[in-house]
């Protein structure tokens, strides 16, 4: 807990102090798709959702070469119908995934019209991420439901009974899976128009092995986004 609060007490100071320096400050949303989601219940690792946030950037030379340091929250989602635990029970599973990401982006841009009215850039760098949640919630109609952290190998369930199904058939592991810190890397390309419109596509590739170190398993995160975002 104290390597998380720490996470984001650097990231609000990085981005704080730019925002000091610089008045290119822009606020963004974006689609996003992810890989890396456990093999629980679906042979589908894909996740989808949204990630929303706020950049600066602060000019290194001219209207050139740029450096972009932001903050964003990611919200992953994943759902099915369970048929694994037997005909007469109607089962669906829920996964989440939440991050907080900083991401520090170089970025190279060209004014195709002058003025900014229309621009094209180039962006890459690292992205720093920390895990806040990641579940598989299950819900058995008339039963209840139950919930698995991976990051904290916890259960929490509605009932003794959905409690004692997830026990006597192993539906969760029994220690915690996955770790929470992340360094990915990627880029993008984007477009600016009239000045204060920006829209750009991306993909990030996680440098860091998801499953902690006890556990034989490698997974290793991608997520693509496109978004939009207004500069202020």
């Amino acid at each position: 807990m104290k390597g998380y609060l720490k996470f984001i007490a650097i990231a609000v100071a990085i981005f704080a102090a730019s925002i000091e320096a610089s008045a290119q400050f822009g606020v963004n949303i974006s689609y996003m798709n992810s890989n890396g989601r456990p093999a629980q219940w679906s042979d589908k690792n894909q996740t989808n959702g949204f990630t929303v946030g706020i950049d600066n950037e602060l000019k290194l030379i001219g209207n050139f070469l740029s450096i972009q340091p932001g903050l964003y929250y990611q919200h992953l989602l994943a759902s099915e119908d369970i048929v694994d635990l037997g005909s007469q029970l109607n089962a669906r599973n829920t996964y989440s995934d939440y991050f907080i990401a900083v991401p520090i982006h170089f970025k190279l841009g060209f004014n195709i019209i002058p003025d900014r009215m229309l621009r094209i850039y180039v962006f890459g760098g690292p992205t720093f991420e920390i895990g806040l949640k990641s579940a598989d919630k299950l819900s058995i109609a008339g039963i209840g439901e139950i919930s698995y952290n991976y990051y904290t190998g916890k259960l929490s369930s509605s009932s003794v009974e959905i409690n004692d199904i997830a026990a006597s058939s192993g539906l969760f592991p029994d220690q915690k899976v996955y770790g929470r810190f992340d360094v990915m890397v990627g880029g993008g390309v984007g477009i600016q128009v009239i000045r204060f419109l920006d829209i750009k596509v991306g993909y990030d590739y996680g440098l860091v092995n998801r499953y902690r170190k006890e556990v034989d398993k490698t997974v290793n995160r991608g997520q693509f986004y496109v978004g939009v975002g207004v500069r202020i």
